[in-house]
């Protein structure tokens, strides 16, 4: 009889001490699926917030912040223990009966530390006040992204045809404020005008950017397509007309000068994040309190309509939270947000994602400022 007690309280040790161990060597393969997936939507979406709420600030006459997780390091930790306990009646007494108790135990701890650096100095001049690569514009075209809102944005000129500024006051002059903003508003029609006859012959075949290397030197190139329809041949003509470009070539050197410019060569430039930024800020729903009080730079009604019209990014506020954003943000006392159902200012927002992960550094991360551990258990 007492050997058949000490089996069974053997077996019973022997399941708790398994379901303990067993618990022990599952949870950590569990966790990693969750947590990776998790860390990851997170910071994507804290970095889409970061990027609404600072174009938000540049509309408000505010400096951009922005704050890069450099690393994310998760320490998990587990214990357990199991135990159990025998008490024999005495005797052979069946008043006070034998008892046998068990206990098991699994402590389990997630202590994430997080990495953060603020971008500033050279590394905030070098990703946000340089010109974006003409190189990227087109080969982010190349690779499918939309062609009309990289040009749109991302280009400030075109030979003699200027897009519209990305400051939000016109440069003083001597035309009256009206005038001014009539004045950009010109100008972004007859970039639109260029942009299109470009789209156009994208589509078709007949215009086309290329990289060449002559004596260890890559340059880019703006070609022509000839034996073209007469149709085609007609807005090829126009373009070249519009753009100021030698007819009798069909091939041209890409370059940012505008003086000096030779008959072989097309100057487009470039505009920084910074620069996109601004300009996109302009697509930004001001609240009517905030115009009242003078909190932004005012646009005349009629040429803040049609300029908000023909942005690619539409930011929209209101004071109640919205229900199902692509992105929104909080700043001061309203909420900042793109709709979801808006596609083209999706997809002008991510490009705008894309460029500031391509403008970061290659050769290694900045060094971490901060580095909080999120706490535990």
């Amino acid at each position: 009889m007492k050997w058949i007690r000490k089996q069974h309280g053997l077996i019973v040790y022997c399941l708790l001490a398994s379901i303990v161990l067993s618990a022990c060597t599952s949870l950590g393969s569990r966790n990693v699926p969750r947590d990776r997936f998790n860390y990851n939507a997170a910071i994507a979406k804290s970095s889409n917030e970061q990027m609404l709420l600072n174009i938000v600030r540049l509309r408000y006459l505010e400096i951009p912040g922005f704050l890069s997780v450099n690393s994310v390091i998760t320490n998990y930790s587990y214990d357990g223990n199991a135990g159990i306990r025998k008490t024999w009646a005495d005797g052979n007494s069946d008043i006070v009966p034998d008892t046998l108790t068990g206990s098991a135990n699994l402590a389990y701890a997630e202590r994430p530390t997080i990495t953060y650096a603020p971008l500033a100095g050279q590394e905030f001049a070098r990703r946000l006040l340089k010109p974006i690569p003409v190189e990227v514009i087109f080969s982010l075209s190349q690779a499918g992204w939309p062609v009309d809102i990289l040009m749109g944005i991302a280009l400030q000129r075109i030979n003699n045809i200027e897009n519209m500024g990305f400051g939000q006051v016109p440069s003083p002059g001597d035309l009256d404020r009206e005038q001014q903003y009539a004045e950009e508003e010109r100008k972004l029609r007859r970039y639109q005008q260029v942009l299109q006859l470009m789209l156009t012959l994208g589509r078709a075949g007949a215009i086309e950017v290329q990289r060449k290397e002559v004596d260890d030197f890559v340059s880019a190139y703006l070609y022509f397509a000839s034996d073209q329809s007469p149709d085609i041949q007609r807005e090829i003509d126009e373009l070249k007309n519009v753009l100021d470009l030698s007819p009798e070539r069909d091939t041209y050197r890409i370059t940012g000068r505008m003086t000096r410019r030779k008959p072989d060569e097309i100057t487009i430039q470039t505009r920084s994040l910074l620069a996109i930024m601004s300009y996109l800020s302009r697509g930004i729903d001001i609240p009517t309190d905030d115009k009242l009080n003078n909190r932004v730079v005012v646009l005349p009604p009629e040429t803040e309509k049609k300029i908000q019209e023909q942005l690619a990014l539409q930011i929209h506020s209101q004071k109640e939270r919205p229900e199902d954003p692509y992105v929104a943000v909080r700043y001061r006392s309203h909420w900042f947000y793109i709709d979801h159902a808006d596609i083209k200012s999706k997809r002008t927002f991510a490009i705008m994602q894309v460029l500031f992960q391509l403008q970061a550094p290659t050769g290694g991360t900045a060094a971490p400022l901060l580095t909080l551990p999120t706490g535990g258990g």
